[in-house]
């Protein structure tokens, strides 16, 4: 621990939070703990204004979400499946990020889970409401946005603190045995492309080098080997998790 300069209090004050509806699989018991301090951007501080219990997926999956969101300030809405974007877009408000978000993969993301840093408005609510989707997150949810979605007793909304700061955070991974530990990732940085920079015989334009922040914002949590193709905010293909680059990028 000295060698590594982790704080012991981190791995031992940690309180239950939960006991999860299941583990990875049904046959499995799972319980949700969270450390002794509480930071933004994070599930064990949540509040979960509807829905059944959540599942050791769904923590897994809304946690991937939610780093993904943590990385934007513009009006932005990501679906998610199985630890990776589905579709991904920013917007004038909430209503556009999440149409183009939707439009992006209309079959992906069927089940799976949305996370936006916006509030919910009803607009968006009577968006989303025919579509079934395991879990909706965000800063909040508007009253009425709350009375659309009460009819549908298995969708989980949930509010989550999403005021950035710079503390320094820890990733923790468990392995058999253990924990492997490593200072998070929580900084993307922006580029600008100069003409020094440029390799080829056309300089890109200010909305392709958007373009390419925005991807690159997304394809960092994408899993590996990762390709994400995107156009004018919103994602057109993402391959991922795939053994080559070549599989990756026919999928994208």
């Amino acid at each position: 621990r000295e060698k590594a300069g982790l704080n012991e209090k981190l791995f031992i004050e940690a309180d239950l939070v939960s006991t999860l509806r299941y583990g990875e699989n049904p046959h499995q018991n799972a319980k949700f703990y969270a450390l002794d301090k509480t930071l933004p951007f994070s599930l064990a501080s949540m509040h979960k204004l509807h829905g059944k219990e959540l599942s050791y997926n769904n923590i897994q999956d809304a946690n991937a979400a939610l780093q993904i969101v943590a990385e934007f300030d513009e009006p932005f809405v990501v679906g998610l499946k199985h630890m990776n974007p589905c579709g991904a877009a920013i917007g004038k408000d909430v209503v556009e990020a999440w149409t183009k978000a939707y439009n992006a993969d209309s079959v992906s993301i069927f089940g799976g889970i949305v996370a936006t840093n916006q509030t919910i408005t009803k607009e968006v609510a009577l968006l989303m409401k025919p579509i079934f989707l395991e879990v909706i997150i965000a800063p909040a949810f508007d009253s009425e946005a709350i009375k659309v979605f009460e009819k549908k007793k298995n969708i989980r909304l949930i509010e989550v603190n999403m005021t950035k700061d710079n503390r320094k955070t820890t990733h923790m991974v468990a392995v058999t045995g253990g924990l492997l530990v490593q200072d998070a990732d929580n900084y993307t940085t922006t580029k600008v492309v100069t003409k020094d920079m440029n390799v080829t015989n056309t300089m890109p334009t200010d909305r392709e080098v958007s373009d390419m922040n925005f991807a690159w914002k997304i394809v960092k949590h994408v899993k590996s080997n990762a390709i994400v193709v995107v156009k004018d905010g919103v994602t057109c293909g993402v391959g991922a998790g795939q053994m080559n680059r070549i599989g990756s990028a026919k999928l994208a």
